[in-house]
């Protein structure tokens, strides 16, 4: 191949375990895995995907809800009082959301409330990129499974410890709409949900649009399970494809707003059931 007169690329797939070990099938998902990044290469550098940052800086728009989000009722869960104090439980591991849920409820607080913070690592169940209505179901699910893990012993010391009286879970769920909507475009729905109490509210923040041509670029990594449930975000494919743009907030430049001010005025405007 050295004395080939035209430009080359090799893609190896290595299929050698860290122990020495060799088997058959670890040379098949090898050799799967190289064909599958040459082909997505190849369709990288020809379906004009490739852009910059000043390319796409403000060719999208921020866009109003489209809808009121409507859940399923939660569960029914009945916690140990042991005072006045709220227990609000956020149920994701994502910085950035933490952050918002808690200033903003700090900062919606009565002054007669003591508001302790605890985060729980769940799953939403709905991939690492939901569409459609995948997005209120992440949501839900968070919810759901942060009340579960409350009912184990791990937290039964933190109800007593700190006085607890009402338990709140808030969730942020983003996700991308393209069902019955003119272009894709990215949403989030904030769910709060007092399991004490038994109430619910929720809204959704204003959208960014996106560019087609990326969503569908995303969708073709497949899905978990169901055509709603993306495995690849459309901010990782924008990220890959445009060097120097946030996977995780690149509507700050698409769109000149980021994703964040946009989740925080939504979480401004829900009701919370104190």
């Amino acid at each position: 191949m050295t004395n080939l007169q035209i430009p080359i690329i090799v893609i190896l797939g290595i299929s050698n375990c860290v122990d020495s070990s060799e088997s058959d099938v670890w040379k098949r998902y090898a050799a799967a895995n190289a064909a599958s990044y040459g082909k997505e290469f190849i369709q990288v550098m020809t379906n004009n995907l490739m852009s910059s940052v000043p390319d796409l800086k403000s060719t999208e728009k921020v866009v109003p809800p489209y809808m009121d989000p409507k859940l399923p009722p939660f569960q029914l869960h009945q916690y140990p009082s042991y005072g006045n104090a709220v227990l609000l439980v956020i149920p994701t591991e994502n910085e950035s959301k933490k952050r918002l849920l808690q200033e903003t409820f700090k900062e919606r607080a009565p002054n007669d409330v003591i508001v302790h913070i605890v985060t729980i690592s769940v799953a939403s169940g709905v991939g690492e990129q939901p569409y459609n209505e995948a997005g209120i179901i992440g949501a839900h699910n968070r919810i759901n499974n942060a009340l579960l893990r409350l009912d184990t012993a791990e937290y039964q010391e933190t109800f007593k410890v700190k006085r607890i009286g009402t338990v709140i879970v808030a969730s942020i769920e983003s996700y991308i709409q393209t069902d019955n909507i003119d272009r894709p475009t990215d949403y989030g729905v904030v769910v709060i949900h007092n399991a004490t109490r038994h109430q619910t509210t929720a809204c959704m923040s204003w959208g960014v649009t996106v560019p087609p041509a990326y969503v569908n670029r995303a969708r073709r990594f497949g899905f978990e399970g169901d055509p709603n449930r993306g495995r690849v975000t459309v901010g990782q494919i924008l990220a890959a494809r445009v060097p120097g743009l946030d996977k995780a907030d690149w509507q700050s430049v698409l769109a000149g707003h980021s994703r964040y001010d946009l989740l925080k005025d939504a979480i401004r405007q829900v009701p919370i059931p104190w």
